[in-house]
């Protein structure tokens, strides 16, 4: 009683199923034991009802009782439907598995907007024809001489793409987690399950003893079964020469291929409680908004704060007005860049690098186009600007608060490719022009290791 009443303090609302190893002779049993007296006094206080089942849940030996109970409180109880007592399936211990359905409303989880491909069935060839086909609609005669034509460009691009990964890239098929059975574990589970329907046919023994004997070795049998599948498991991963494919696939067969953190407590920020997901990510939202990236009171649109910036230091640092105009980007300036693309996560827009990189020459011709427009007109489409982003729980932080999550924003991978051209271009001046000083070697390629064995030489000097 003291349990029961310490679990119905906890929550008043809730089910509990299980072996109590009570039996009551007016729900299914031949007596009342001691147990059963115990159950009846819970339920004579009202505490916690019974679903309405005189079915027996125990059958061993010839002896028939119920055991095993479905109790709750209300309302929470009236709507469990469809309690079903079936044969005891692979056990031996005489115990019927129970079933019912749980008639509640659950909030729905809205689909992820991530898209995941399989790209090692892709068919490139495929994909690079059916993108040319999709590109070619583009009227070349259409002005980018304005924001709205460069958000129409860079829209029909982004849907070209996407026509094309649907149609060459297939998505994955779940791996199968079970192991296979052996032929021996077969034919014991149909001469178990036929020995079974003799038994409750006939009533005889001797088909009760087979039932039991069978169910004995079919235990024994699968459990063979599983230990041969983990000696193959491990010889696969005992070869002399290893890669990471093989491996990862292995690791994939027994695990998710993410595994996702997933907590159910609420969260907590200026006296506001989020428990849906909805409040939770317009909490997270509030709290990088107004705690995060607050620093600045600027209206101004970003890319207008960005030529602002930079006019005001060109007024300051440059005398000269002849200074030399940018250089439209190349075609071959972004296969080069394509080509040294990582396979990273793809953004909002579900273009993967990988795609980019089995681009076809037409998108590459389409792509340089919008890249220069881009930088002439000093506006960056707003699709680029829009990011999927994920949280991940720092080590040992308090999971109800908002600051203990660390945020990575995965941007468009089209954004990304420009960002890295004009990165390049501004390494080269800040090179050339020896504007960084001497002792900045983080970040800088080809030259961090030997700014650094430098300062290491003169601090041992000095």
């Amino acid at each position: 009683m003291n349990i029961f009443q310490e679990l119905y303090n906890i929550n008043n609302n809730c089910i509990i199923v299980g072996d109590l190893n009570a039996t009551v002779s007016e729900m299914g049993s031949t007596k009342t034991n001691a147990r059963g007296k115990q159950l009846q006094q819970l339920l004579n206080e009202g505490i916690i009802d019974c679903v309405e089942d005189d079915s027996t849940t125990f059958e061993k030996n010839e002896y028939e009782a119920k055991l095993d109970w479905i109790l709750g409180s209300q309302p929470l109880l009236s709507f469990i439907t469809n309690v079903e007592t079936h044969p005891t399936i692979g056990t031996i211990n005489g115990h019927k598995p129970l079933t019912f359905d749980v008639q509640i409303g659950a909030e729905p989880k809205p689909t992820s907007p991530r898209l995941s491909l399989n790209f090692k069935e892709a068919k490139w060839t495929k994909f690079r024809s059916k993108l040319d086909q999709q590109l070619i609609l583009w009227n070349n005669d259409t002005s980018l001489n304005a924001a709205l034509n460069i958000e129409e460009h860079s829209i029909f691009i982004t849907n070209s793409i996407m026509l094309a990964t649907k149609e060459a890239v297939p998505t994955p098929t779940p791996t199968s987690k079970n192991y296979p059975l052996s032929e021996a574990s077969k034919s014991l589970i149909t001469l178990k399950h036929q020995a079974y329907r003799r038994w409750k046919r006939t009533g005889d023994n001797t088909d009760k003893r087979q039932y039991y004997n069978s169910k004995i070795l079919l235990t024994n049998s699968v459990r063979n079964n599983r230990r041969d599948n983990l000696n193959k498991l491990m010889s696969s991963l005992c070869h002399k020469k290893m890669y990471s494919d093989k491996v990862w696939l292995t690791v994939r067969k027994f695990h998710s291929k993410r595994i996702k953190q997933t907590f159910t407590c609420n969260m907590t920020y200026n006296n506001t409680t989020a428990t849906s997901d909805k409040e939770k990510a317009d909490l997270f939202a509030d709290y990088f908004e107004n705690d995060v990236y607050s620093y600045t009171d600027d209206t101004l649109p970003f890319h207008d704060q960005v030529t602002s910036q930079a006019s005001n230091i060109k007024k300051k640092s440059i005398t000269s007005l002849n200074t030399p105009k940018w250089k439209q980007i190349t075609i071959e300036e972004v296969k080069y860049h394509i080509k040294q693309l990582r396979n990273s996560s793809a953004g909002s827009d579900n273009i993967h690098n990988r795609c980019l990189k089995n681009s076809s020459e037409l998108l590459i011709q389409h792509l340089t186009k919008l890249s220069n427009q881009i930088l002439k007109q000093g506006y960056i489409q707003t699709k680029w600007k829009k990011a999927n982003i994920i949280l991940i729980l720092k080590p040992k932080k308090d999971k109800q608060h908002p600051s203990s999550y660390r945020p990575i924003s995965l941007l468009s991978c089209l954004g990304k490719l420009l960002e890295k051209i004009i990165k390049q271009r501004l390494m080269l001046e800040l090179e050339q022009r020896n504007i960084l000083p001497e002792h900045q070697a983080d970040f800088r390629s080809g030259k961090s290791t030997i700014y650094s064995i430098l300062r290491l030489e003169r601090y041992a000097q000095n």
